[in-house]
C-alpha cells in the first residue's frame, strides 16, 4: 500500500537509477585510481638529490636557460612555464594540468591544478576562459573550435606555472634560477661583455638600440651582470612571442634635438624661394626703364628747360615702382 507510483501525465521524469547507478561507479573508480598512484609515489618515493642532479644539467643547456625566464609590463617578471614543467619532470610523483568543466558560446569555466602525489598536496584553481583574442586593431570574438583551444591552453598554462611552483621545493627552484643565469652568462667560458654584444645584436632586428637597453636597466650596459641578462632575455622572449617594443622602451631624450632641427631645416629651405622671389623683383622694373625713357624726348623741343624735367620725370617714374614693390 506504501509503494509510489508515476503519473505518465505529469511530464516529470522519475529518477534513473541506472544514471545514480553510472555515478556511483564512476565516483569509486577515481577514488580507487587516486589511491593507487598515492601508494605508488610512497613505494617509490623521489630523491631529491637526483632531482637536483637532473635540473642543474638541463639549466645548463643554453636553449633552455633562454626560455627559462619570461617579463611581462605592469605584471613583473620570473621563471617561465617552460621552467615550472622541467621542475616538475624533474622533481617526481608530480601531476600537473588543466580540465574544461563546461563552455557556453562566450565562455568557458576552466580548473587548473597540480598535484604532488607523494606528499598528497594539491593546488587548484577555477578560471573564466572568454572566447576573445586581444589584437592591436581590438578584441576578436573567436569562432573556431581550434582558436577556442589554443586561447584556454595559452591562459591554462600561465595560471599552471603558479599552481607547480607553490607545490615543489624552494631551494630547489632557487638552485635552477642561478644555474640558468650562470648559463646565460656563459658561464665563466665567455665574458658578460661578449653576451651583452649578442644580446645588442638579437634587440636590433626589433629597432631596439643600445641607449633603449642602458635606459630600462638603469645602469650603463658595460656595469651589466647575469640577472640583467636573465631580465632582457625575458623582455627579448616577449617581443619574439609578438609583444610591442613601446610596452618595455621609450625614446631616448637625445633624438628629439634631432626632430627640432630637421622641422627648422624645412623652415629655412621653405623660406630660400620667397628670398629669391624678392631679389629677382628688381630685374622687373629694368625694361621699364627703357620704354619710358623714349617719351620724354618729342617733348623736349617745345619745353625751355628740357634737361631739368625730363631727368625728373624720368628718374621718378622707377623709383614710384620700387617704392610701391617693396610696401
Amino acid at each position: 500500500m506504501n509503494e509510489l507510483t508515476h503519473n505518465p501525465f505529469s511530464g516529470a521524469q522519475p529518477p534513473s537509477a541506472n544514471n545514480s547507478g553510472s555515478v556511483a561507479v564512476e565516483t569509486e573508480r577515481a577514488v580507487s585510481e587516486a589511491r593507487g598512484q598515492i601508494q605508488l609515489a610512497k613505494m617509490f618515493p623521489r630523491s631529491i638529490a637526483q632531482a637536483t642532479e637532473e635540473l642543474l644539467e638541463a639549466c645548463k643547456n643554453t636553449e633552455f636557460a633562454a626560455s627559462a625566464f619570461y617579463s611581462v609590463p605592469n605584471r613583473g617578471s620570473g621563471p617561465s612555464i617552460r621552467f615550472a614543467e622541467e621542475i616538475a619532470r624533474c622533481y617526481g610523483n608530480f601531476e600537473y594540468g588543466h580540465r574544461e568543466l563546461s563552455r557556453d558560446g562566450n565562455k568557458s569555466e576552466v580548473e587548473v591544478y597540480a598535484w604532488d602525489k607523494e606528499k598528497n598536496n594539491y593546488s587548484k584553481r577555477q578560471i573564466t576562459v572568454n572566447h576573445i583574442q586581444d589584437t592591436r586593431q581590438g578584441p576578436k570574438k573567436l569562432t573556431s573550435e581550434a582558436d577556442i583551444d589554443n586561447r584556454i591552453a595559452n591562459v591554462a598554462a600561465k595560471q599552471m606555472r603558479g599552481r607547480i611552483l607553490a607545490l615543489v621545493s624552494k631551494s630547489l627552484v632557487a638552485t635552477g634560477i642561478a644555474e640558468c643565469k650562470k648559463t646565460l652568462a656563459g658561464n665563466n667560458q665567455e665574458s658578460i661583455g661578449s653576451r651583452v654584444s649578442k644580446m645588442i645584436s638579437a634587440f636590433s632586428q626589433y629597432g631596439v638600440k643600445s641607449s633603449h637597453l642602458e635606459t630600462y636597466l638603469g645602469h650603463k650596459l658595460d656595469d651589466a651582470n647575469s640577472d640583467d641578462l636573465a631580465d632582457l632575455i625575458g623582455v627579448f622572449n616577449a617581443l619574439r612571442e609578438g609583444a610591442r617594443v613601446s610596452d618595455y622602451f621609450e625614446p631616448p631624450e637625445k633624438e628629439q634635438p634631432a626632430v627640432t632641427e630637421s622641422k627648422l631645416g624645412k623652415k629655412a629651405a621653405e623660406s630660400k624661394p620667397a628670398e629669391t622671389e624678392k631679389k629677382s623683383e628688381p630685374k622687373k622694373t629694368e625694361p621699364r626703364k627703357q620704354d619710358k625713357k623714349p617719351d620724354p624726348e618729342p617733348e623736349q623741343p617745345p619745353a625751355e628747360d628740357p634737361p631739368e624735367s625730363g631727368g625728373y620725370a624720368g628718374d621718378g617714374e622707377p623709383q614710384g615702382d620700387d617704392g610701391n614693390d617693396l610696401f
